[in-house]
């Protein structure tokens, strides 16, 4: 997590800025803007907000509420791309897990607000329009598909990286073997037992491309009524790797590959 040593303020009146790294506070340099000739702007005062910002700009005294917090966690895992190693039959398969800034406003459940007047944004600008709260919680919440819908998968989004960075188990999705109907299309399916049983449905890419191991998670939410581990076959996770896009530094999260004759070197194809 990064780490700030400092709040950088300024206020709605043009005051001049300064730093304050203990308090946050904003130092008035012209005191006789407010109490000289100024004075009788005196009562504006009451209605000058002043902004918190961090070095990217958003809210440090972040709202309270699961979507500011899901948009946040998209946008941090937006600069990480994760590669899972499980192990089948003796062979070794590799999943690159990737992030779009497009694919927040599906996987938050958007699509089921179309009673709502929501403010029409580009897909990919929805993350940060919500962090810099011009989509707040408070109109979201209105919708009458909310706690059905939406709720469970702002739910599990803000707990999606821990889900990818903790224990978790990984299946191969075969929805026909459930012993009910679902209409979800995905190759992979994430399971995680932490507080909250969450589930992570995960896609090729671009089907029939030749780096056949890129992924995009296509669903996510906390469990229902419906077990989705049902009759799904596990795979064994071996290793698991963070990438930092930007710097192109990696952390390994997960390592229980070691050398053994009987384990091929990693496909760049997967095994469903």
């Amino acid at each position: 997590m990064t780490n700030y040593q400092g709040f950088e303020t300024v206020d709605c009146v043009g005051m001049q800025p300064s730093v304050e790294p203990a308090r946050g506070l904003c130092v008035n340099h012209k005191p006789n803007r407010f109490f000289g000739i100024e004075r009788k702007r005196k009562k504006n005062l009451a209605f000058a907000r002043f902004f918190v910002f961090n070095k990217r700009g958003y809210f440090m005294n972040k709202p309270n509420n699961i979507l500011y917090q899901a948009a946040f966690v998209w946008k941090k895992l937006t600069e990480y791309y994760y590669i899972f190693t499980y192990g089948y039959k003796k062979r070794l398969y590799t999943i690159n897990l990737t992030f779009s800034m497009e694919d927040f406003p599906h996987l938050a459940g958007f699509q089921y607000l179309k009673d709502l007047s929501l403010p029409r944004y580009n897909p990919n600008k929805i993350v940060d329009r919500i962090l810099e709260q011009k989509i707040k919680y408070e109109q979201i919440i209105k919708g009458s598909q909310y706690i059905a819908m939406v709720k469970p998968r702002l739910e599990a989004l803000i707990r999606l990286e821990n889900i990818l960075e903790k224990d978790f188990l990984l299946f191969s999705y075969m929805p026909q073997m459930y012993p009910f109907t679902t209409m979800i299309k995905a190759d992979y399916l994430i399971s995680s037992h932490l507080d909250l049983v969450s589930f992570v449905f995960i896609i090729q890419t671009t089907p029939g491309r030749k780096a056949k191991c890129d992924y995009l998670c296509c669903s996510t939410f906390i469990k229902n009524e419906r077990d989705y581990e049902t009759n799904q076959r596990s795979r064994t996770i071996l290793k698991k790797e963070r990438i930092h896009i930007l710097t192109n530094t990696s952390t390994i999260l997960l390592d229980k590959i070691h050398e053994d004759t009987d384990i091929k070197n990693p496909s760049q194809s997967t095994f469903k």
